[in-house]
């Protein structure tokens, strides 16, 4: 009888393992195909997202005036890409990294494979290295006209900043390329029937004002229309602040603005107060958004909101206005 006991014991505890093994592995073999369909999840919500964000809208304004598009940055880092449209002509803002330049190629194949102004604001990576690489094998391509802005003495920006990134600088100068035009502060020329003035770029005189020499040196200028302006503020920050509004003034005053330094640092308030726009660009994405600490657009983007703004950022992009 204690035999049977026992031996109906053992059995009861060999088939509790048996089930645990079971129970355990059938566990384990949900949890992963739970953890599959979320990572195929996330893969279908980026695609989604990178569908979104590599789409190229239309173009065209027609004749009612010109079309500025922002684009967003399809691998959700931050970068600047703006193109400005009409009809017939086509006009390109820094653009990116180099995953933007099948996006741009099929850009300007729609205007005859011709860029009536390329502008560039700096030489940071995230703003230049597309097209570098389009410059560097221009195929049909066909630019007319290349505005940036001079850079400061590469020894001093390294001094001053030693955390900074000039890894383009000694591609861009090793490029000969023609219709290369440096603007400096003042200079107002005609784009596609739009009035450029330059509000800053670099000069020795930043020298003594900002350590961050690369993005406070860049162009920073204002798009006219007949009725309407845009003014983007590119990578300047917080060291120019006073000295831009001690030049200008409340005649910094725009329809819309593109924030500068992607909208996280930089340019204090009372600057964008006296620009008071009616909408802002944020050239940032989630995690900026988003962010905490010194990598946040979370304070800009209140202020923005507290001036009645529309907010545009790579959540929304491609972003469209009509400049009339």
């Amino acid at each position: 009888m204690m035999k049977r006991k026992w031996k109906c014991l053992f059995v009861g505890v060999i088939g509790f393992l048996v089930f645990g093994a079971v129970f355990s592995a059938i566990w384990k073999l949900n949890a992963k195909i739970n953890n599959l369909y979320n990572v195929v999840q996330q893969q279908q919500k980026s695609q989604g997202q990178m569908d979104r964000v590599t789409y190229i809208p239309n173009l065209n304004p027609g004749a009612d005036g010109w079309l500025i598009t922002q684009f967003g940055d399809p691998m959700q880092a931050q970068e600047m890409c703006y193109v400005i449209t009409t009809e017939t002509g086509l006009v390109i803002i820094d653009g990116g990294f180099s995953y933007e330049v099948p996006r741009l190629r099929e850009i300007i194949e729609l205007y005859g494979n011709s860029v009536e102004a390329w502008i560039l604001t700096h030489y940071h990576p995230d703003h230049i290295t597309a097209f570098l690489d389009i410059l560097e094998d221009l195929q049909e391509i066909k630019i007319h006209h290349i505005y940036t802005v001079e850079q400061a003495d590469l020894a001093l920006m390294e001094e001053k900043a030693p955390w900074d990134d000039f890894s383009m600088l000694d591609r861009f100068d090793a490029i000969e390329i023609d219709g290369l035009e440096y603007l400096h502060r003042g200079d107002q020329l005609e784009l596609l029937g739009l009035k450029m003035e330059v509000l800053s770029a670099y000069d020795t005189n930043l020298d003594s004002l900002t350590n961050d020499l690369m993005n406070d040196g860049s162009m920073m200028f204002r798009l006219s229309g007949r009725e309407e302006s845009m003014l983007f503020c590119a990578d300047v920050g917080v060291g120019l602040t006073n000295y831009l509004i001690s030049e200008y003034g409340e005649s910094l005053k725009s329809d819309y603005v593109q924030m500068g330094h992607h909208g996280f640092g930089g340019l204090g308030e009372e600057f964008y107060r006296l620009v008071s726009p009616r909408a802002a660009f944020f050239d940032a994405s989630d995690w900026l958004m988003n962010g905490e600490g010194d990598r946040s657009t979370r304070e800009k983007e209140a202020l923005m909101r507290e001036l009645d703004c529309v907010i545009f950022s790579y959540y929304t992009a491609p972003n469209q206005i009509l400049l009339r």
